[in-house]
This record gives C-alpha cells, sequence and structure tokens, in this order.
C-alpha cells in the first residue's frame, strides 16, 4: 500500500508501504468546536425495565451525566404515560403520543400474547411513542418542535398465524435547534422508528420495501421543505431503523431470515400469491425489504455517521439496527455504546448487571460549522463507502514508496503507470469508460518535494482526471485535520489498535492478520462486487505482502518498476516484490493489458 510509513508483517514498524501518516509540522490554530451530542435510546415500552427503580435510576444517572453528557436523547418505544429521564436531568421537548399520532403497546405489538405477557399489564392501552429530550442546562436552544405520521394506511393481509389489519402507525418527531457561536444555522434533529421488526417483517411481500422507503422518503421531505431554510442547516436523523444497513449471505439478516422469516406460512403463502416461487427470489425480496431505509437515504445523499464496526450491535439479537444519518458529512468526534442489554443468544459473556431494555444505547458527538466548500466526499460507514464505489464499474489500488524511501524519478513511474491505466486498447481506460473507473490508495499527506505514492497519484489524477479515493483511520481527520485535499474521496475507517492498545495499526499484518487500511482494501472493498485491481509501483516489504495476499484472493494484480529515493535495502533498490512478481508460474492474464492473476 504505499503509504504514510509504514510496516512489516508482525511488528509495524516505521518504514515503507503502510498507512502510518507523515504528520504536518503544525495544525492551524483554530477555535473549539461546536458540538452536539445527540444519543439513540429504544426503551422497549419499559418491557424489560426493572422493577428495583432507585437501581435503574442509578443506572441511567451513570450512563446520562459527567462531561460527555448527551444535549439531545431520541427515544423510540416510550411510553406516554411515563417519563423516567426527568428524575435524571432531561426535559421531554416532544411527543408523538401528545401530538395525536400514537397507537396503543397492544396495537403496535399486534396483540400478540407472548410480547403482552412479557410486560405489565396495565401498559397494554397506553401510547407507545418517540419522544425527544434536553438536557437542563444545554447550551443549545429549541426554537422550534413537532411530530408527524409517517406511515401509510396500509391494509395487512393476515393468514398463517398473522393478524388482518392496518399496518401500525409510525411517527417522526423533531426539534430544531441553534448555538450562539453558530447563529447562521439551524440543527433538526429528527426522531424515528421505521416500520419492521419480527411483527411486520412477515408482511414484507406485501409492499412494504416500498412502505419503508416511503418513510425515509417523507422524513427527508421534511427536511428539505423546512421553514426558514439555510444552506448551512444541518439534519441529523436518529432512530431504529430495525435493519443492519448491509445485507450479506453470512450476515445477521441473513440468518434472522432463515431462522424468523422464511418458514412462516404466512410468507409462503404471499410468495405464492405473488408468483414468487424460488428460495432466492424470495431472499431478494427480503433483503430490498430490509435495505429499503438505507436505499433511501442514500438516494438523497444523506450519509451514516457509524455502523457495526464502531458500536458492535446495538439490538438484544446481535444486530446493529439503531442508526444516525446526516444531510451533510459532519466531523463525527466520538461515538459511544452505553449497555444497556445482553445478548439473547451465542452464550456472550453479560454485557451489563442491569438489563433496562433490549437496545443498547449510543451518543454520538457531531461537530457543528457551515458548510465548508470542499470537492472531497467523506464517508465514515461501509455502506457509504460500498454505495460509492458501486457507481465505478471498477476499482484500482495504488501502492508504492512511501514518505521513508520515496521515488528517485517519480516522473518515469507516472508515465508507467499511466501507459496501462490510460493508454492503448487494453488499458482501463479502453476497457472501462474515461471516467468510469476509480482509483484508490493509503491516504499519504502529499508533498512534492518528498515524492512517493501520494505525490504519483495526485499527479495521475490532475493530468488524467482519474478519480481518487483515499482510505484511512479516522484519528488522521479527529487529531490531524484529515487527509489533503487532493482527493476526491475518502472512507475514514475505525482506527485500529495493537495489543497494547494505544500503538495504532495502521495497515499491513499481524501475526497473519490483515489490519488497518490493507483490511479495507482486502475485506471490504471486495463487498462492492466491482473489478477489484492492484498495482504495485515499486514498494516495500508491506506492499510486496499486500501484492501476495491480493493475489490469492484472486485480485488482478502488476507490478511496475520503480526504483526508491531512499532504500530501506541497499541490495534492493527497486524493492522487494520483483522477487514474488517473478515467481508467479499459475497465472492467466486479464484483459487488462500486463495485469495476472490466479487461476481459478
Amino acid at each position: 500500500m504505499g503509504a504514510h510509513c509504514g510496516g512489516l508483517r508482525g511488528n509495524l514498524m516505521e518504514g515503507d508501504g503502510v498507512s502510518s501518516p507523515c504528520r504536518p509540522g503544525s495544525k492551524e490554530e483554530h477555535r473549539v468546536p461546536t458540538e452536539l451530542a445527540v444519543m439513540t435510546l429504544n426503551l422497549q415500552y419499559f418491557s424489560s425495565y426493572p422493577k428495583d427503580l432507585a437501581a435503574a435510576k442509578d443506572r441511567l444517572a451513570q450512563v446520562l451525566h459527567g462531561p460527555g453528557a448527551p444535549d439531545v436523547i431520541c427515544v423510540q418505544e416510550g411510553l406516554s404515560s411515563r417519563n423516567v429521564l426527568d428524575e435524571v436531568g432531561f426535559e421531554l421537548c416532544v411527543c408523538s403520543a401528545k401530538e395525536g399520532v400514537a397507537e396503543s403497546v397492544h396495537d403496535m405489538v399486534y396483540g400478540d400474547a407472548p410480547t403482552l405477557k412479557a410486560c405489565d399489564p396495565t401498559t397494554h392501552s397506553h401510547l407507545l411513542c418517540n419522544q425527544i429530550y434536553m438536557r437542563r442546562g444545554a447550551v443549545w436552544k429549541i426554537i422550534d418542535r413537532g411530530a408527524m405520521q409517517i406511515s401509510r394506511d396500509l391494509q395487512l393481509a393476515g393468514g398463517g398465524g398473522r393478524l388482518t389489519g392496518k399496518l401500525a402507525i409510525r411517527s417522526m418527531v423533531w426539534v430544531r435547534l441553534q448555538h450562539s457561536d453558530c447563529p447562521d444555522l439551524s440543527v433538526f434533529v429528527l426522531c424515528a422508528h421505521i416500520t419492521g421488526g419480527r411483527f411486520e417483517d412477515q408482511y414484507f411481500v406485501q409492499q412494504l420495501a416500498e412502505e419503508r422507503k416511503l418513510q425515509l422518503d417523507k422524513i427527508i421531505s421534511f427536511f428539505d421543505n423546512r421553514p426558514d431554510a439555510k444552506g448551512d442547516d444541518v439534519g441529523i436523523l436518529v432512530g431504529d431503523f430495525n435493519a443492519t444497513s448491509l445485507y450479506t449471505p453470512d450476515g445477521p439478516m441473513h440468518g434472522y431470515y432463515k431462522a424468523s422469516i422464511a418458514s412462516s406460512d404466512g410468507v409462503k403463502s404471499d410468495a405464492k400469491g405473488a408468483g414468487v416461487t424460488s428460495e432466492a427470489g424470495l431472499e431478494d425480496l427480503f433483503k430490498a425489504h430490509m435495505i429499503s431505509p438505507f436505499t433511501a437515504i442514500s438516494q438523497h445523499g444523506w450519509t451514516f455517521a457509524y455502523d457495526r464496526q464502531q458500536v458492535g450491535y446495538t439490538s438484544g439479537f446481535g444486530h446493529c439496527i439503531d442508526h444516525m444519518a446526516m444531510n451533510r458529512s459532519l466531523q463525527v468526534s466520538s461515538t459511544e455504546v452505553s449497555y444497556l442489554t445482553n445478548q439473547r443468544f451465542g452464550g456472550l459473556p453479560q454485557d451489563t448487571h442491569l438489563p433496562l431494555t433490549d437496545h443498547n444505547a449510543v451518543k454520538t458527538v457531531f461537530v457543528i460549522k457551515n458548510h465548508e466548500q470542499t470537492q472531497t466526499s467523506v464517508f465514515r460507514t461501509e455502506y457509504d463507502f460500498l454505495q460509492h464505489l458501486r457507481r465505478y464499474k471498477a476499482l484500482v489500488h495504488i501502492s508504492g514508496f512511501g514518505c521513508k524511501q520515496q521515488y528517485a524519478d517519480p516522473e518515469q513511474v507516472v508515465r508507467d503507470v499511466a501507459a496501462q491505466l490510460f493508454e492503448g486498447e487494453n488499458s482501463m481506460d479502453r476497457v472501462f469508460g474515461k471516467g468510469q473507473w476509480a482509483a484508490c490508495y493509503g491516504g499519504d499527506p502529499l508533498k512534492e518535494e518528498e515524492p512517493d505514492v501520494a505525490v504519483l497519484v495526485d499527479r495521475l489524477r490532475t493530468r488524467y482526471s482519474m478519480h481518487l479515493i483515499a482510505i484511512q483511520a479516522d484519528k488522521v481527520e479527529k487529531e490531524w485535520g484529515g487527509v489533503g485535499k487532493h482527493v476526491d474521496a475518502v472512507y475514514y475507517y475505525p482506527t485500529e489498535y495493537l495489543e497494547d492498545g494505544t500503538t495504532v495499526a495502521w495497515g499491513g499484518f499481524v501475526k497473519e492478520r490483515v489490519v488497518g487500511t490493507t483490511r479495507i482494501l482486502l475485506e471490504v472493498n471486495p463487498l462492492s462486487g466491482v473489478p477489484l485491481y492492484w498495482v504495485a509501483a515499486g514498494g516495500g516489504e508491506i506492499t510486496r505482502d499486500e501484492l501476495q495476499a491480493a493475489w490469492q484472493r484472486r485480485i488482478s494484480i502488476l507490478l511496475i518498476e520503480a526504483r526508491a529515493r531512499h532504500p530501506q535495502d541497499p541490495a534492493l533498490p527497486f524493492g522487494p516484490c520483483r522477487q514474488f512478481w517473478d515467481s508467479l508460474t499459475d497465472f492467466e492474464e486479464d484483459k487488462i493489458r500486463g495485469f495476472r492473476r490466479l487461476k481459478s
């Protein structure tokens, strides 16, 4: 990977080839940014809430008090009749039940007897609602608030053990906030609980994928058509989407489908009525149903603040289903999980001695500031990053010498790489089309006086209009100001650390395990489904190891020989990749000139 300053297999040391940034000499002076801490909290209509109210209050105080206390709490599945946050310092600002868009617990769970038996019978007739609370003493001020129904009045056909009746009401509550340090913008915090879950998912064949998508469309349309709108206004959508953002053949949503949905007699009946005859076709419909909210958010240009990489699971069933999305890419200072439930499957150790609900709470701290004019798209989740990659027909990773070894003749390297990517009948441009493929690299800072892989990709981007994506640890954004402006897009993945908990694992291999940027390149990029290519323009031992790992994964690879300005090993002025390249015998030629791929 050509990197900022890199590592070796087993111990990431300063050298060539992995993304340990060569930091800027000094940081620009700037005032402390305005921050907004938002928490999402699903209370499960108090079905799991302890009977020991004093102990429950103490647990809430542990989570909600202190210097990192949230400014705003977005509650899903609260009860209009019960307020446990008031006594720990939070004031109720808006409640969907009080605004007339809520139904009883009984109706929201479709009269399911086991579910009702598990909660206090006196609450069955109480209204289940979305709510927003504000911390007393918070510097943010509420200037407007409200609620709206986001669901349609659909009729669900029963059968197979399912009820016949109207789709349960879904709502969105919102507040509009302002801060004296940024008076030229408002922040809209939008709290919702999208249709779905174990009761409604069994009706997924009956237009529910479209319904879930339309609910997101309605929420975002509300923000887009807000009164007194200003260009720098911020929208933060918070809530329970009843789904993970990624649906993979071996992922948690597939497991949920097989265990709880596919065998339903009602689902089978709906599939027959819809003419769906294959198991694969039926699961494809379920996949569309589950990811439809994320599809809607992506289509509107919103992105997510975190995913499972940052928070792990948020439900008691091992899924990350509680999300936060933004209308523009705000910097996320931190994301923190508060464990309020234990996992129900897998025999895992307890996360908490006192469960309060069947969800974990997630608190995210956003940096709020005026919209910067930048051409760089920023992604912080696998879903958003993969959606971006899927805009292209192919992806080329370019690695090489980092800031320690550098290139002896950078212009020659640019010409040699350009010949393969842009020139000739079998170049990337000719096969996939100009502007139809993208390049990625490890996000090294651009320093023309130290010609390394960053200089190489920048010159290729400038001269050939190559779309350039950086892949970098989020520590670089949070502490060092982010990647340079020479990139078109950047994916900030959660920073990984070695066993000591303090040394950053920028990339490479640790005890045969891929870490950091290398992990994204080899394990996440392939999930995009687009053809992958790997170019090593010189490079050190990490570049060689990555080239070998790409080869073993049947990614098409290419070596461009390049001389190092400051060779790590004087006996290998071109780096160690040539020996591996020359050892390849069992390969097939790719349609792109010069690339080799392991025979299947």
